[in-house]
């Protein structure tokens, strides 16, 4: 049986699911299937699903580089395995004579740059590494880019791009790189479009209803916080499963951080059971956070049924 390691894509054995594994805890992956839901699974469970057609794929790749160099013309980040598990992120430009960048980093709502400069054609940089066991709480990436040629007939769209990656597509970007030569992940930055407005969607919406999370960050959370959507937002028909899972978080870490700052000895988080992606995200987030958190566990069994966790704080 070959080895099950972050990035494979799998199937399981006793259920008609694929996936992609986006984290290993001991004898248990975290398998991450549509929608960008995370379910654990023990890896005795799982079975690796053959990448012949990709590898046929990345041989055609490699095989039309050099023949047309116009196929991937662009500007590219790509994050390169420099192991199993960390990634150093490049920044690659074979679009403009001449580029000039920057790159930011959000955090809690604060953006900050990272590194700024110049790239000319066919050149590369390198942006920062990052940790694939840390994904759940990478930040959002911001980048600016003014693209400049001497001779055009028309001055070229600068790019205005974010990102925050979906676990799934991360993983299965991951292909043969041109300018790399090997495997790794790769996206490509797109000229900014406005977006498509969902008439039906606007027409049926309430804008009479309030869509702001109801807690108040600003003062001491209560004992026990539920953060099921429908308790932090009036109306969550509209949002996507991504949208809802960001909304919890965000209550979750808000309340956390102001639980410390009112020197809370602990406090109890009611996120459910469901498929265990939201209390897995949960957990993953307090096990980084040991400055302010010393212990958590799931609470009273016999009250929340698995579906609490109660934070102890330093």
């Amino acid at each position: 049986m070959s080895t099950i390691k972050l990035g494979d894509e799998v199937r399981f054995l006793n259920e008609n699911l694929e996936g992609v594994v986006t984290s290993i805890n001991g004898n248990t992956a975290g398998v991450t299937i549509e929608d960008d839901f995370e379910i654990p699974v023990p890896i005795s469970q799982l079975v690796k699903v053959t990448s012949t057609q990709t590898n046929i794929e990345n041989d055609k790749d490699k095989s039309t580089v050099n023949k047309d160099s116009s196929i991937n013309q662009g500007i590219y980040i790509a994050f390169d395995r420099l192991n199993e598990v960390l990634l150093d992120l490049k920044l690659y430009n074979s679009d403009s004579e001449e580029i000039l960048f920057a790159f930011y980093e959000e955090k809690n709502q604060e953006i900050f740059l990272k590194i700024s400069g110049r790239l000319t054609m066919n050149e590369m940089v390198d942006l920062g590494r990052y940790d694939l066991e840390k994904f759940s709480i990478w930040p959002q990436f911001h980048f600016q880019i003014i693209r400049a040629n001497k001779q055009r007939d028309k001055i070229l769209t600068p790019i205005n791009q974010s990102i925050t990656f979906n676990a799934k597509e991360f993983h299965g970007s991951f292909k043969h790189v041109f300018f790399l030569g090997k495997q790794a992940y790769i996206f490509k930055l797109n000229e900014e479009k406005l977006k498509t407005i969902d008439i039906k969607k606007l027409q049926e919406k309430d804008f009479s209803e309030k869509q702001n999370i109801q807690i108040t960050f600003d003062k001491k959370p209560d004992a026990v916080v539920d953060i099921h959507i429908e308790k932090l937002v009036n109306n969550n028909s509209l949002l996507s499963p991504s949208e809802m899972i960001a909304t919890q978080m965000n209550a979750f870490i808000k309340s956390l951080e102001m639980a410390h700052v009112h020197k809370m000895k602990s406090i109890i988080f009611i996120h459910g059971v469901g498929n265990h992606f939201l209390k897995n995200k949960i957990k993953n987030y307090l096990s980084l956070q040991k400055q302010i958190v010393s212990s958590f566990n799931d609470a009273d069994m016999l009250k929340f049924g698995g579906g609490a966790t109660e934070v102890f704080l330093n």
